[in-house]
């Protein structure tokens, strides 16, 4: 009957197992011994936990070694084979001699750093890829609304010079027939000798006199026109110009819109999970236990204060803080009449009142009772949408200076400061007071981003 473990078996005493280097049981992350290791489809093996922490940390799901990219979280169980190899080797793990451990450390660094070096290239080709694209999408709208503008301008132009030609028609039609009534006038004056009346020719004209005078009923002499209600229009061309303008800014808002809805797109990338933190969170303020939706209760609740939490403004941040990169979430605000969303110094002064601007350290977008306004730094900017958002979507670059906001639904850009950021930065909210209830809904951290 054969032994219950061949001698040729990973798992047998007399395996070799020290002769190994030690590199084939170290885990490509935390460079320690395996611990319950997994292995993707691409044949590397890593930790389970320092694996799905990778994953978790980098919001994309690849390989952390020769970064190919799995379309769908791969279903990862435990090599037992390699979990019991590097169990024994932890156990028989052979003591460190000269610079043994050196040289080992100094081979993962150098493939660590080479692997880097064709990230970083593989990525500059996909930088210059991407603003390649934006180029000709950039010559693309330009050309077009610079052809609009051209065409626009002919359209007007060719307007304006109809109406003149049309007027110059209607002028000399008139001197035309002025100039045949003279030459009547003439002949008949000359027929009738002087005026035998001081009544003026308008008068006579006017005057049963006229009709005895054969002035109006003369065969062969035209009707007389009333030429006191003859006028001319002397500016025919107003609000062409003005017209056309508003046609084009129609047209650029719809161009606006339709890059707005790509930028979103490409934004939605970015997209961070984040949570409320209870310390930060005013009393008034009562936070969901997943720490994704916040309201406001009306009545003080009972809790500890600390230097983190806000005491007088109904505010509450979460718990990640940003220093560099870019970082996108979105909020449910459904059809709530009062909030408040941004972001904040982690500084900001957190006690009594103060007033919510970038100058004290709050880039944020507040809705008051149906007016949507930018909380800029010497008063707020009101803002008119015409569409009013259930979601919006926040934006944070934090090495560009910007925070942008986004309604959900459209794409369209409500608004964006622009500022120089040294401090970490936090989202942060507020669900506005209940009104009676009628502002009663919380805010909620979308958790599951639709595309525009």
């Amino acid at each position: 009957m054969a032994s219950p473990t061949s001698p040729t078996s990973p798992t047998s005493p007399t395996f070799p197992i020290d002769l190994l280097p030690e590199k084939h049981f170290l885990c490509p992350l935390c460079k320690d011994v395996f611990n319950n290791p997994v292995t993707t489809p691409c044949g590397h093996s890593f930790c389970q936990t320092c694996l799905c922490g990778y994953w978790s940390r980098h919001r994309s799901d690849y390989c952390p070694v020769c970064r190919r990219l799995f379309h769908a979280r791969p279903d990862l169980n435990v090599n037992r084979i390699l979990a019991e190899v590097c169990d024994n080797y932890r156990m028989k793990r052979p003591e460190p001699e000269g610079n043994h451990d050196m040289f080992v450390d100094i081979d993962l660094m150098i493939q660590e750093r080479l692997q880097k070096v064709d990230r970083l290239r593989n990525s500059l080709q996909l930088l210059k890829n991407s603003c390649l694209k934006e180029v000709r999408e950039s010559h693309k709208v330009f050309s077009a609304l610079t052809s609009s503008i051209e065409n626009s301008h002919k359209a007007v132009v060719a307007a304006i010079e109809e109406r003149q030609s049309e007027a110059e028609r209607r002028v000399d039609k008139l001197v035309k027939e002025l100039e045949e009534e003279i030459k009547h006038l003439k002949n008949r004056n000359t027929e009738l000798g002087p005026t035998p009346s001081p009544l003026s020719l308008d008068e006579l004209w006017h005057d049963d006199k006229s009709t005895a005078l054969g002035l109006n009923s003369t065969p062969g002499y035209p009707e007389r026109r009333d030429w006191f209600k003859v006028t001319m229009e002397t500016d025919p061309s107003v609000g062409l110009t003005r017209k056309a303008l508003s046609e084009l800014m129609i047209m650029v808002k719809a161009e606006l819109n339709r890059l707005s809805k790509l930028e979103l797109k490409k934004i939605q990338k970015y997209t961070v999970d984040i949570s409320l933190s209870l310390q930060t969170a005013n009393a008034f303020l009562s936070v969901s236990e997943d720490r994704k939706q916040v309201r406001h209760t009306d009545k003080r609740q009972e809790v500890p204060d600390n230097p983190k939490r806000f005491d007088r403004v109904a505010n509450v941040m979460c718990r990640e803080a940003f220093s560099s990169g870019r970082y996108y979430w979105e909020v449910e605000v459904g059809e709530k009449m009062e909030w408040t969303l941004g972001v904040a110094r982690q500084s900001v002064n957190r006690k009594g009142k103060f007033t919510v601007s970038p100058a004290n350290g709050f880039w944020t977008l507040s809705l008051n009772e149906g007016q949507y306004e930018a909380n800029t730094s010497h008063a707020v900017t009101p803002i008119f949408l015409e569409q009013k958002p259930r979601r919006v979507g926040v934006f944070l670059e934090y090495g560009e200076g910007r925070v942008s906001f986004y309604c959900g639904e459209t794409g369209v850009n409500i608004f964006t400061f622009t500022d120089s950021f040294t401090d970490r930065l936090h989202p942060i909210f507020s669900p506005g007071r209940p009104h009676g209830g009628r502002n009663s809904a919380p805010l909620v951290i979308n958790t599951c981003i639709l595309t525009v």
